[in-house]
């Protein structure tokens, strides 16, 4: 099935979906970003999606682009992002992506959930070279608490065990490629000392908000329709029968560095 539909751009076939239900990102996140590099920084945001990071940084009052290769997720972020005017989607890879003149030097090059789906050949090297020295490198996920042991998980994750196993609830970031990690820094690339942190944080659903949401993530997406819809029909019996809404719980993981030179 992953041979027919690209998974990096299953997110595109429902953008409305993904835009309406996804998550957006914390505050204290936002924050650590101006700390960096300031409020009237150059941006460019890979792999932007429908703009959830983009328009954070653009209210902000910072001014860049975002680049983003599927172009339904590319009609909604513009979309997003019309109010402020020094904003721009480009349509495109990340790893075909040419900036235009006045583009580059960035004061900051960020990735929110879309790092993984970049080629690690490109990614890094890349980043670096749109960057002014100085300018920082910023990627961040939000993720699965693992820590969360309410009534409603357990139930939840039993559902999960039963109907698909090992496929979990929502993404962790175990296997999520931090560049010092599993992905680590080339020794031509010069990065100051990184910045690897968690920011906990929540966003209570609707039953019918979470299943939106469970539908924007590729490893519900790609289940054959039987499969999901029976899913989806226990999860929302076990919310339901235990109030009507439940807390998702996340752990925002950032990885971040400075360019050196």
């Amino acid at each position: 099935m992953t041979s027919e539909r690209e998974r990096r751009l299953v997110f595109g076939e429902d953008p409305e979906r993904y835009d309406r239900a996804r998550p957006s990102y914390p505050d204290e996140l936002v924050d650590q970003l101006v700390a960096w590099v300031g409020t009237e920084a150059r941006v460019i945001d890979v792999g932007c999606g429908t703009g959830k990071a983009t328009g954070l940084l653009a209210a902000q009052g910072m001014r860049g682009l975002g680049v983003e290769p599927h172009p339904a997720m590319a009609a909604v972020a513009r979309r997003n992002l019309a109010a402020f005017p020094g904003w721009r989607i480009d349509e495109s890879g990340f790893e075909d992506w040419e900036p235009r003149r006045g583009d580059t030097p960035a004061d900051l090059v960020t990735c929110a959930q879309a790092w993984h789906w970049l080629d690690p050949a490109v990614r890094l090297h890349k980043a670096h070279a749109l960057l002014r020295p100085g300018g920082w490198l910023a990627v961040w996920w939000n993720a699965d608490d693992p820590d969360d042991d309410s009534p409603m998980r357990q139930a939840i994750d039993e559902i999960y065990d039963r109907l698909e196993p090992g496929m979990g609830v929502l993404p962790s970031c175990g296997n999520l490629p931090r560049p010092d990690h599993d992905d680590p820094v080339p020794d031509d690339l010069a990065f100051g000392e990184p910045v690897d942190r968690e920011i906990h944080w929540s966003v209570t659903y609707t039953t019918a908000e979470w299943l939106d949401l469970l539908q924007t993530h590729s490893n519900h997406r790609l289940l054959p329709s039987d499969r999901l819809t029976r899913l989806l029909d226990e999860v929302a019996g076990a919310i339901d029968d235990l109030g009507g809404s439940y807390t998702g719980r996340y752990r925002c993981v950032l990885w971040a560095a400075p360019k050196d030179h």
